[in-house]
């Protein structure tokens, strides 16, 4: 591990199964931190025990090994080099899957803002994406910068709870990735392929046109938003709820796109489940869209600044713990990312981008 940042530095390399071993013994530590604190989440949100967790999450196996063996190969070797069991990391992957089978309609806590910015619009010409990764607390002790490097697909470099196979980040072909959670009246939760499946499966792709294929005719198991983006200028924004034709996408608007977690396509579900429990992702995607047309020509420092925003507190693009909510409920900003993609350069906030200091990872997977 790269001990000069606050997120450790994990690199991997191999086939499947290797990098797996290799991701788990390095990250093991910080995996069980994230088993432990899942343990505790899933008893307080749903009264489930970890054995009951784990064993809704083997449901998912055989979904996992249709849509990417490979990803489950990979789920074996990360149990096998963290020293736990297999489900233990099938359980951390599918998280937000088993949250909606243990709590049906339980109040959502997943809360991020996203970005993308095409080159007619950046300071550098070139195409640049970004959020806030907002989760619960505990995530800031297991966050991981994930480094990969192989031959079976593109290299890439994600930022992740350790034990997860991707969730925001970038590959070597030049394919950016950011995400939020929606929540539809749909069958949240259902037996389908799983969100950070699909995460990952976006990293694995050639290109940003490939991604929105792949995320569009995948047999969801949960709502999602995914902002993919590539360096010819490709970008596109996915939203998906969990039902065979529940894909539509967003095209760029004035040379970017922004996103928070309720659903800008309508049409997708009947209630949108995350306005009715948190109508603040509304002020969110507003601030979040008024910084950026603010931005004449948006560089770095500027898209740094707009994740660091303030106004409208606690419902701000950058969050700080709510003290009146249940310690195992609060949530807040745990990074910031910011990606060119064409520059191949990866900058992060290990903490709320106000006052966390931001980093460029040095040697991004080529």
């Amino acid at each position: 591990m790269d001990s000069s940042t606050t997120f450790p530095v994990v690199d991997v390399a191999g086939p499947p199964a290797r990098r797996g071993r290799q991701y788990g013994a390095q990250a093991r530590v910080r995996i069980h931190r994230s088993i432990t604190a899942y343990e505790r989440v899933f008893a307080h949100y749903a009264g489930w025990d970890w054995s009951t967790v784990r064993q809704h999450a083997g449901r998912f196996a055989r979904a996992v090994d249709e849509f990417a063996p490979a990803s489950l190969a990979e789920i074996r070797g990360i149990a096998e080099g963290a020293g736990v069991a297999f489900e233990d990391i099938l359980a951390l992957n599918t998280r937000s899957e088993i949250m909606f089978a243990a709590r049906p309609g339980a109040p959502p806590v997943s809360e991020c803002t996203s970005f993308a910015v095409l080159p007619d619009r950046s300071a550098t010409g070139t195409t640049v994406v970004g959020q806030n990764w907002d989760w619960l607390l505990h995530s800031a002790q297991t966050a991981t910068v994930l480094r990969v490097r192989r031959d079976d697909g593109p290299s890439f470099v994600t930022l992740v709870e350790a034990g997860l196979l991707a969730k925001v980040g970038m590959n070597a072909a030049g394919v950016g990735l950011c995400t939020n959670t929606l929540i539809s009246d749909g069958e949240e939760g259902r037996i389908g392929v799983p969100y950070h499946l699909l995460l990952r499966a976006v990293l694995d792709s050639a290109s940003g046109a490939e991604a929105v294929d792949v995320i569009s005719k995948a047999d969801r198991a949960l709502s999602a938003n995914y902002l993919v983006a590539d360096d010819t200028g490709f970008a596109a924004d996915v939203e998906t709820a969990p039902r065979s034709d529940g894909a539509r996408r967003i095209d760029p608007e004035h040379g970017q796109i922004t996103h928070a977690n309720h659903f800008r396509v309508t049409e997708l579900t009947g209630e949108d489940r995350y306005v009715r429990n948190k109508p603040h992702t509304l002020v969110r995607l507003r601030n979040v869209t008024d910084s950026l047309t603010n931005l004449l020509k948006p560089d770095i420092d500027g898209l740094k600044a707009t994740l660091a925003d303030h106004r409208d507190q606690p419902s701000s693009v950058c969050q700080h713990p709510n003290e009146t909510v249940h310690p195992r409920e609060r949530t807040a900003t745990i990074a910031g990312v910011i990606m060119d993609l064409s520059r191949r350069e990866f900058h992060f906030a290990s903490g709320q981008p106000c006052t966390a200091p931001w980093q460029q990872l040095a040697d991004i997977p080529q």
